[in-house]
């Protein structure tokens, strides 16, 4: 083992390479490359066998040291981290709007302190969580992962190394964080993507390389195992895809496809295959590659558009990935990697150096997001735009003197129509009180069955009190079709109603439905049911839809959908709706969204200002757009509010 430990392995660097180029792949949405992803597993069992390696190594020469260790480790990662964060932080300064520079920032101080993947688990279970398109260093994460990993190997192998059972505690490492995995991810898979401890495992195959080497292998098994290790790889960068049930299970394909690789050295036919000069250059590159190929592919498909998508945009984007990574491999890289014979660096200095360099970053992409994106860099005319194409917020909400009238109640999709009926509420001397959780179903007996369910239980439960506290008249709007029998479950009075777990049926929610109003009306009350929302006749990807200091492609046109493709859509809510109401008539009404946005078409964007923050909520503009058309049965019902 101390043999080989400054030994070079061109295997390696070859298989850095594949992995490496399957992640560009992938992100560079190449057919035929959607299991590319699996890059990233096969760069955990490499690290997990060459880390593992070199502190045994160390151990059996009684020279490790965990402070000099971290020292190589902060040399080897920070600083083309950090050249990457901040070429990243001023490409968003330049072209990004305050909205999305916020989360950019975000994204900043957090690779910076190494807890991306904490911060992208914690957010994918966000209702308005944004899509992997619109985060510029989401790449990020497998780094953080990795730190995290360093962080914590090192002093579990000297530890197991003391008590001589090096090898059985990496083995039970390996497995309980495999069975973790697979039991995690029924109820959290965004945990088992994310989050270090269930991703040991594949680290850990990597350090059982080490260990199975010892048997010396034949030349043969040697042979079986580089030509089947590689395949695998190749074959899963190929086929797998992220959807796929029991990914988790599935990643052991290329985890143990790489090991074996690794297992079979550089001297079998398949590795001389792989070993040529072209892939072990990129090998040797891989590490700035990965770091700068995702920011360059982001920022190039957020100023251009459409235009980035096409094979000749791909092309220039693989030119400018390769010229940036050389450039930061020669001037970044090399500048601070310690030299293995040099083992009296100062950790203090080294530290003192890298986290005061760390800090002042974090202070200034910290502060950029406690301003907001520091909105001042926008003209004012363009900040009213991009305020207008925004979700409703507390600031337009015109306050009034008068009394709480009646309740805003549901989900998103009921906050959203705040900014739109506060002219209303201003014009007749009242006050909404708006309740509910986005995402969330506030309906008698009902929970979300997977991630948020214990957060939307808690809004259900307090709004629902709130509600019997008082016998106010209720606005109710949800997004109906969030809510079908195979994302929900139903329980009343302990009784479970399970009789149908099928997507886009509706047999719970409706149950719900009923029982909740019966409570509603129960007292008096009167209850305005807002029906299927009208949905937008594109996707929508919000960061494009704001524009920032520089001019970036703005959203092609999004053509308006016709009325009858809209009532087809939301027929099954709205006839479920009707049945509800026609249970209640001098209770209950119901307002079809539809009746009143759409004349033929059902527009999108109104007088150049988007009326759609996404695909199904309002922008500002477009709550206005929507209680304005409808304003003759709000004003109705609420002027009703004023009487009871």
């Amino acid at each position: 083992m101390l043999s080989t430990r400054q030994i070079f392995r061109p295997e390696i660097a070859a298989l850095r390479a594949l992995a490496v180029t399957s992640v560009i792949l992938f992100h560079l949405k190449v057919e035929g490359f959607q299991g590319g992803f699996v890059g990233v597993d096969v760069f955990f069992v490499i690290s997990g066998y060459l880390i593992t390696r070199n502190i045994l190594a160390d151990l059996q020469a009684n020279e490790f040291s965990l402070a000099q260790f971290y020292v190589r480790r902060t040399r080897r990662i920070y600083p083309a981290l950090i050249a990457t964060v901040v070429a990243t932080y001023i490409a968003g300064a330049l072209w990004c709007s305050p909205l999305m520079f916020l989360d950019l920032a975000k994204e900043c101080t957090h690779a910076l302190l190494s807890i991306s993947n904490i911060q992208y688990w914690r957010e994918s279970s966000r209702y308005f969580a944004p899509n992997s398109d619109e985060l510029a260093l989401l790449h990020c994460w497998s780094l953080s992962l990795e730190e995290q990993f360093y962080l914590v190997w090192p002093v579990f192998v000297v530890l197991a190394h003391k008590v001589n059972r090096t090898r059985q505690a990496i083995v039970i490492a390996t497995i309980t964080s495999f069975l973790a995995s697979i039991v995690v991810a029924r109820s959290d898979p965004s945990a088992t993507f994310f989050l270090m401890p269930f991703r040991i495992f594949e680290f850990g195959i990597g350090a059982g390389v080490l260990f199975v080497d010892e048997l010396r292998l034949g030349g043969l098994a040697r042979q079986i195992a580089s030509a089947v290790g590689v395949l695998s790889v190749v074959a899963s960068a190929l086929t797998l895809k992220s959807d796929i049930p029991n990914l988790e299970v599935a990643m052991l394909v290329p985890s143990l496809g790489a090991a074996a690789t690794i297992l079979g050295g550089s001297k079998t036919f398949v590795a001389r295959l792989v070993t040529h000069p072209v892939l072990i250059g990129v090998g040797t590159i891989s590490y700035s590659l990965y770091l700068c190929h995702w920011p360059i592919i982001f920022f190039a498909r957020f100023i251009f558009g459409d235009d980035a998508n096409g094979w000749s945009a791909g092309l220039l984007m693989l030119v400018m990935m390769f010229v940036v990574a050389t450039a930061m491999y020669r001037f970044v890289e090399r500048r601070f990697i310690q030299p293995s014979k040099f083992r009296n660096a100062s950790f203090l200095k080294n530290a003192a150096g890298f986290w005061s360099v760390v800090i002042v970053l974090v202070a200034i992409t910290h502060t950029t997001f406690l301003s907001k994106g520091f909105a001042w860099r926008l003209s004012v005319d363009q900040e009213k735009v991009a305020h207008l194409q925004d979700f409703p917020s507390g600031r337009d909400i015109e306050p009034v003197d008068g009394p709480v009238t009646f309740q805003l109640v549901g989900d998103s999709h009921a906050t959203q129509y705040e900014a739109g009926l506060s002219p209303l509420t201003k014009r007749l001397g009242i006050q909404m009180q708006v309740l509910g959780g986005a995402g969330c179903p506030i309906l008698y007996g009902m929970a979300l069955k997977a991630l948020r369910r214990e957060e939307c239980i808690e809004a259900r439960d307090k709004t629902l009190l709130r509600i019997k506290q008082t016998n106010l008249p209720i606005i109710f709007v949800q997004k109906w079709t969030y809510y079908d029998d195979a994302t929900v479950d139903y329980e009343f009075d302990g009784s479970k109603n399970a009789r149908s777990d099928l997507k886009n049926s509706y047999t719970k929610l409706e149950d719900a439905l009923n029982r909740t109003m019966a409570e509603f009306v129960a007292g008096g009350r009167h209850i305005l049911l807002i029906g299927a929302q009208v949905h937008a006749n594109c996707s929508i990807n919000l960061p494009r839809l704001l524009q920032g200091p520089l001019p970036h492609e703005p959203l092609p046109p999004c053509p308006p959908a016709k009325r009858e493709s809209i009532e087809q859509s939301g027929a099954q809510t709205n006839q479920m709706l009707s049945r509800i109401q026609a249970r209640w008539p001098d209770r209950i009404e119901l307002l079809r969204p539809v009746d009143y946005f759409c004349d033929d078409e059902c527009p999108v964007v109104s007088d150049g200002i988007w009326l759609y923050h996404d695909l199904t909520h309002f922008t500002v503009v477009g709550s206005h757009y929507m209680v304005k058309r409808a304003e003759i049965p709000f004003t109705r019902f609420l002027e009703s509010t004023r009487v009871r």
